[in-house]
């Protein structure tokens, strides 16, 4: 028989107090079906808007500096919301559930979106940082479906599976916005972003609420031992670190290359959709090998792709390169969340400091490779 943890039980808030067999842990972290394939859907949609707004950050932050040798401070704005929002975002599932808090994170990157491409037109810098600061705080908000999809186990395929499908639409959507002339196609850009964050808005706000708030007491909770999270974290902190290495250097080489809007958006659309595709074949792994060394594995991967980009001039090389990159970051994030969930029960905090280490790597390694 569970039992009720009054902690979190609150007055005014009414709760399913039926005992349901096989469902040992917290009920409302094992959506249902429909509940499953909107999750599904609001990543894509979130995916979607990460690689509008990836394709064309750096050309579109360029613009803004004529120094070589400048920091992208767009993008790191962008990384530093999304690390900001870590605590925020885990906090708020907890407590108020998956509706309220991942339709806040839609919200401001539709906000986000729109006043970036405001900004970019108008040419008002501060302005256009602080709209990338709001994107990536829905970032941030939105990473959190990877763990919703793997405490629910069997969605996390689907889950995983539309945000590379999510990947694969955003070259399509480029090539329709780059007909625009000038400012006003990377402007246009980044306001679809915002718009598929709506589309993410308009699925989270149909997402079930808390109906169930049975969960074991604190104390009989298994919680991941301290060297399995340590040691995750440090293996998605590296993957993180050179991946966004890799995303800040990569648009900017193979503009430097001539490469056009729609042309580099092929290669990033590879690569961010090839950031999910282990997330159909990673279990094999986990099982035959461990999560950990599959990790392991995927860092080797990444930092093996990194290396290639540097020496290429081609669309073709940049594409198969970043492509190996974005799977070996698949490979060691997933592998590093499995390894987490496989070993207990995350708390709230742990989840949160987990993301905003990954996040503050990125930060690092944009400011370190990004360099315009």
């Amino acid at each position: 028989m569970a039992r009720a943890d009054s902690l979190r039980m609150r007055a005014g808030q009414i709760f399913c107090a039926c005992d349901i067999d096989g469902l040992p842990l917290d009920l409302d972290s094992l959506p249902k079906d429909a509940s499953v394939l909107r999750m599904a859907l609001a990543f894509g949609a979130s995916v979607l808007a990460q690689v509008l707004t990836l394709s064309v950050l750096p050309i579109a932050s360029a613009s803004f500096v004529s120094v070589s040798g400048s920091l992208p401070w767009p993008y790191m704005a962008l990384l530093l919301g999304a690390a900001l929002a870590g605590f925020p975002a885990s906090i708020l599932l907890d407590r108020l559930g998956r509706q309220s808090a991942f339709a806040l994170g839609a919200s401001l990157g539709l906000a986000g979106g729109l006043l970036a491409a405001f900004a970019l037109i108008e040419r008002l810098f501060p302005a256009f940082v602080i709209g990338l600061l709001w994107l990536g705080m829905a970032q941030g908000f939105g990473l959190f479906y990877r763990h919703a999809g793997a405490m629910a186990g069997r969605a996390g395929g689907l889950v995983f599976g539309a945000g590379a499908l999510g990947a694969l639409i955003g070259p399509f959507v480029i090539e329709l916005l780059s007909i625009n002339p000038g400012p006003l196609a990377a402007a246009s850009i980044l306001g679809m972003s915002g718009f598929a964050h709506l589309v993410t808005l308009g699925l989270a706000i149909g997402l079930p609420g808390r109906q169930i708030e049975i969960t074991l007491a604190s104390n009989e909770v298994r919680r991941p031992p301290l060297r399995v999270l340590i040691s995750a974290t440090c293996i998605a902190a590296l993957a993180w670190f050179g991946m966004n290495g890799v995303m800040a250097h990569a648009p900017l080489a193979m503009a430097g290359c001539g490469l056009t809007f729609s042309m580099s958006a092929i290669a990033m659309a590879a690569h961010l959709s090839a950031m999910y595709w282990p997330g159909f074949t990673i279990g094999h792994f986990v099982i035959r090998f461990g999560a950990l060394p599959t990790a392991l594995m995927g860092l080797v991967l990444l930092i093996s792709g990194g290396v290639g980009i540097l020496v290429q001039t081609s669309l073709l090389g940049f594409t198969a390169f970043m492509a190996m990159a974005g799977y070996g970051w698949g490979m060691a994030t997933i592998g590093s969340t499995a390894a987490i969930h496989r070993a207990g029960h995350p708390s709230v905090l742990s989840l949160a400091a987990h993301d905003m280490i990954l996040f503050l790597s990125a930060f690092v390694g944009a400011m370190m490779f990004g360099r315009l």
